[in-house]
């Protein structure tokens, strides 16, 4: 897994933290958007207050070259991985989906979409998944 145990919650891009978008890079920007989604949702109470987002994004490069790279970009919440948080965890879960599939289609080329791979991750209080859930773009 991409994002380790000692990252501080935000986004965090190639393994470094990053503070904002500007840097004009297509899935910086993307993956931006949605944490700002997320921040967003979270002031507002449709995710819980106590949940930590921190979003990782990775541009994977074949090492030969002959195929185009992949976007991997994993999201991990933290505060709703036991099982009694199961309502919870459907609430945050449709808000990311919904965020990852609008900014998707805004902000994805369409030439990316089929090489892009997300997953979603809800992890204990040692930073280990109890639940995922992956996510695939549709082309529109």
């Amino acid at each position: 897994m991409l994002i380790e145990d000692n990252w501080k919650p935000g986004v965090w891009i190639d393994g470094d933290q990053s503070s904002g978008a500007s840097n004009g890079d297509a899935i910086g920007m993307f993956v931006h958007l949605i944490h700002d989604d997320l921040l967003a949702a979270r002031a507002t109470g449709r995710v819980a207050a106590h949940v930590e987002i921190t979003i990782s994004a990775s541009i994977i490069r074949p090492l030969w070259g002959d195929e185009p790279p992949v976007w991997l970009v994993h999201v991990r919440f933290t505060g709703i991985a036991d099982p009694l948080s199961a309502p919870v965890r459907a609430e945050v879960t449709a808000e990311a989906l919904a965020s990852l599939d609008r900014r998707g289609r805004e902000q994805v080329p369409l030439d990316m979409v089929d090489r892009y791979a997300g997953r979603l991750f809800f992890v204990d209080g040692t930073g280990n998944p109890q639940y995922d859930r992956a996510h695939h773009l549709r082309a529109t």
